[in-house]
């Protein structure tokens, strides 16, 4: 379904007069952007057929319980994550601040993680991922494609659960600790897409940026460690995306840390989120990238639902992926940067120029995570992983949080007898 309406649309739902829709739209009721040939706008369904519920009466609770579930308002409280017009703010901490001051993804995730915030936590303690898990990952060397790596990590944290694991994470209140475990042991499976072909364990003293950029085969500098550390810290956590909504409906039912990062995992790889990242690399920014103008017709007709662009929670730019495309053409320049990587960074970013002057097409997260993953030279398949691995912060909290809640989430189904 469209998430926009345009204007004639709009006034049939809410069986309003045009100067009526203006005006809601001035007192900030419906969000409202430029169409793409300019003249007209386009008006937020979801907005509407709020509005237009309102105008009816109140609903039964039913009804209003199930527009919840489809973007609507809050169903559930938190005190992690708050999206803002600037991105997601992480406990009161702007994560495009923080990912720009230079703090440390570390930083972020115990912050995200615990509500306490420190400067100074730029390495974790090393972690041993445990020799079962080896074993059992060892057996994917050499044989995991761009494609599988979302479900070869996916499996990972079932394996940590094993040897009693997940059950002493609920019994000792080791949550923390068994979140830095699994971190650090999925960044090492992007080795699996680099050179090695197989797991890279992280080293001492070595931070999680690092890690992914060596288990990759991509130079280590200052500046590519910068450019990962903030992808990581924007990508931490977005509120209630679907696969942290999972998480919590599994930590609702007392479920282990790693089930429940599992459960989030499975709903992440879906097409539609996590691993849309695929479809941008083997259907937009795929070779030949000197024909990558041809696509714009792609864009006009599948971009919102198919490519990741102008995502519902962010009406304007998501500032997240500006920050992303911003440190793409900044690596571009670099001394690193290959003729190749220089030309299709600067082919991508004018792409998305174009986008967003012609079709008012704002690249979503994803674009910007793929386009920045290709001007470091990472393997097609690494944008996915960055993006569960940083985004298990998130997940991690509010699994901690949905304990302290204490109670099960389980919404009902509203039945209607066959016809």
């Amino acid at each position: 379904m469209n998430d926009m309406l345009t204007r004639e649309d709009a006034l049939e739902i809410l069986k309003i007069k045009p100067a009526t829709l203006y005006a809601y739209v001035s007192r900030g009721l419906i969000r409202a952007t430029p169409h793409e040939d300019g003249r007209k706008r386009l008006y937020l369904r979801r907005d509407v057929e709020q509005l237009s519920t309102r105008k009816r009466g109140r609903s039964p609770m039913g009804s209003v319980a199930e527009s919840t579930m489809r973007l609507g308002d809050p169903v559930l409280h938190s005190a992690i994550t708050q999206i803002t017009p600037h991105g997601p703010r992480y406990r009161n901490k702007l994560a495009t601040d923080l990912a720009m001051a230079g703090a440390s993804f570390e930083s972020v995730a115990y912050l995200l993680m615990t509500g306490i915030w420190q400067d100074s936590l730029a390495i974790w303690a090393p972690a041993d991922t445990p020799p079962d898990v080896l074993r059992f990952l060892s057996t994917y060397e050499g044989k995991i494609t761009s494609s599988e790596i979302g479900n070869l990590i996916g499996m990972l944290p079932f394996a940590l659960a094993m040897q009693g694991r997940g059950t002493r994470e609920i019994a000792d209140g080791s949550a923390v600790q068994a979140a830095r475990l699994m971190i650090q042991s999925m960044a090492g499976c992007i080795g699996f897409l680099g050179p090695r072909r197989a797991f890279v364990k992280r080293e001492a003293d070595e931070s999680i940026a690092g890690q992914i950029l060596r288990a990759a085969g991509v130079v280590v500098t200052p500046e590519t460690l910068r450019a990962v550390n903030m992808a990581l810290i924007v990508l931490a956590d977005n509120e209630l995306a679907p696969a942290t909504f999972s998480a919590r409906v599994a930590a609702s039912t007392n479920a282990d840390l790693f089930n429940c990062v599992a459960s989030a995992i499975g709903s992440h790889v879906g097409f539609s989120t996590g691993t849309g990242t695929e479809k941008i690399e083997t259907l937009l920014l795929c070779p030949p990238m000197s024909a990558l103008d041809t696509r714009m017709d792609r864009v006009r007709e599948y971009g919102a639902s198919l490519f990741g662009f102008n995502h519902p929670l962010y009406l304007g730019a998501d500032p997240r992926a500006d920050l992303m495309l911003q440190a793409a053409g900044d690596i571009a320049k670099g001394p690193h940067a290959t003729p190749a990587m220089r030309k299709n960074t600067r082919l991508t970013l004018s792409f998305f120029d174009r986008t967003r002057r012609e079709l008012n097409a704002q690249p979503g997260i994803a674009l910007g995570l793929v386009t920045l993953a290709r001007a470091l030279g990472l393997p097609d398949g690494s944008a996915t992983a960055i993006w569960i691995v940083g985004r298990t912060a998130g997940w991690v909290a509010h699994v901690m949080e949905q304990r302290t809640q204490a109670f099960m989430l389980r919404p009902r189904a509203k039945y209607e007898a066959p016809q």
